[in-house]
């Protein structure tokens, strides 16, 4: 309902590599946005089941209000960068380990919110009751208030979403020469 309200559609992309996690996240996700609704009532939600190309890429980023990524450790984080391309603000994990945050700039060019315990739902799905995390009012404050000209949390969120552009954009194949480069001098020095 909070996210139908801000006039916002969840979306779920990516090829399924594990069957039977993908599953069960595609199942999971269905329920959390039919949870609430009354009996035959539909709130949309996309779901792309395929790799995207870069026109796919391209056309979804382009409509997309902020990425969340979720996860507390990811070797790179490549939809961090790719969404920051297309000046979407990313919300990443408070504390995780995510590469790409290392480029992007904790604070500058994603915004960190405690998601480890954000939403804790019982494994009863009969029931509507939920556990939040201390991030939960974070987020729902950010998210609605983003949606407002001129508040507070529009221009956070577009000066982070200009930062990570900035820099997503900026690292290309000879900045990340020259920076190898500068590793491997300062290794070599250090011996």
């Amino acid at each position: 309902v909070f996210l139908r309200s801000n006039g916002l559609i969840p979306l779920l992309c990516g090829a399924k590599s594990v069957g039977c996690y993908a599953d069960q996240v595609l199942a999971d996700f269905e329920y959390v946005c039919s949870r609430g609704l009354s009996q035959g009532s539909v709130w949309p939600f996309v779901v792309i089941k395929h790799f995207l190309g870069p026109k796919e890429l391209a056309a979804v980023l382009t409509r997309t209000a902020i990425n969340i990524h979720p996860c507390f450790y990811d070797a790179y984080g490549m939809t961090l960068v790719e969404s920051a391309a297309f000046g979407v603000p990313s919300i990443v994990n408070n504390g995780g380990k995510v590469g790409a945050v290392s480029l992007l700039g904790s604070g500058k060019g994603c915004i960190d919110i405690d998601l480890e315990r954000i939403l804790e739902y019982h494994d009863d799905k009969k029931s509507n009751d939920c556990c939040y995390g201390s991030g939960i009012e974070e987020l729902k404050t950010l998210i609605s208030k983003s949606s407002r000209k001129g508040s507070h949390e529009s221009r956070v969120l577009g000066a982070v979403a200009e930062e990570a552009r900035s820099r997503a954009l900026n690292w290309d194949e000879m900045t990340c020469f020259r920076s190898l480069v500068a590793y491997l001098n300062k290794i070599n020095a250090d011996s």
